[in-house]
């Protein structure tokens, strides 16, 4: 009767951490959507400065207006994802103000490096999402065991 109940306390025991410890997929995503996030934010603090630097030097209407919808879909997204992260709007927003901070100090330096590094990424990463995703991932599986 004693390895009866044993049986079944460590069947229950070990099927209860099963369910409680994450997978390596789970682990995987959860990395996954928490660096994608970190790139929205970064894009958002990106094309922030660059309209704001471009309206200051007189650029074509369309391009400052490109570069504000830029910001306003990469704002929504960083949110979105936050959400699903369970990321508070007010730690959402302290980040956002921390980017932007952070790459305006590279940009009063060199614009055209901060142009360089984010630029490219940015634009990849609103309109081709699978392919940053894709990236994240594959450093997820090397990353995590």
């Amino acid at each position: 009767m004693k390895k009866i109940i044993y049986i079944i306390t460590s069947i229950f025991l070990y099927t209860t951490v099963s369910a409680i410890e994450k997978t390596k997929e789970e682990k995987v995503a959860e990395y996954v959507l928490k660096n994608i996030q970190k790139d929205y934010t970064s894009c958002y603090a990106f094309y922030k400065i660059a309209h704001e630097s471009f309206k200051k030097a007189s650029a074509e209407k369309f391009v400052i207006e490109g570069l504000a919808k830029s910001a306003d879909v990469t704002l929504k997204f960083a949110h979105d994802l936050g959400e699903v992260l369970n990321y508070k709007p007010k730690v959402m927003a302290e980040n956002n103000k921390n980017e932007i901070k952070k790459l305006s100090t590279i940009a009063k330096k060199d614009f055209n490096k901060l142009a360089k590094k984010y630029g490219i990424i940015c634009k990849s990463l609103v309109e081709n999402q699978k392919q940053r995703i894709n990236y994240w991932e594959n450093e997820g599986n090397k990353k995590i065991k």
